[in-house]
């Protein structure tokens, strides 16, 4: 026997099943997308289901009013660069990298909260963010 394993071709409800899961598992969008892709075959999950990963997570309750995936990515990047620039007090770039990273997150906080996908209380601090990654 081959060491490959056929790609077999899921439906609605097993697709809908993997997502669950995964996203159980403590899987983001991203990743599930990529193993959809590369171990099932699921080229799309828009095409398949007429959702995206997103609505389905949400439709199946397993989303618990966590942050939007852009605004995490973020909030990693600048706890990242808190750790570089506390080894690294002279690298002027790390800070003004840091800095504008800042930026982008309090961007998109005003633009979640006028669409309604976080809390109008939330804020930005580095020791909220630094427990947030962990």
């Amino acid at each position: 026997m081959s060491d490959k394993t056929e790609k077999k071709v899921l439906d609605k409800k097993e697709i809908y099943d993997v997502i669950e899961d995964l996203t159980k598992k403590g899987k983001t969008t991203t990743e599930i997308g990529l193993t959809l892709k590369q171990k099932y075959g699921v080229k799309s999950v828009l095409e398949a289901t007429g959702k995206k990963i997103g609505k389905v997570q949400t439709e199946l309750n397993l989303k618990e009013d966590k942050l939007p995936d852009e605004l995490l990515y973020l909030i990693k990047k600048s706890v990242k660069l808190i750790k570089h620039n506390d080894n690294n007090k002279k690298d002027t770039t790390g800070k003004r990298g840091y800095q504008k990273t800042v930026s982008k997150i309090k961007r998109l906080r005003k633009h979640y909260i006028k669409t309604k996908k976080i809390d109008s209380n939330w804020r930005y601090s580095d020791d909220s963010a630094k427990l947030l990654v962990k």
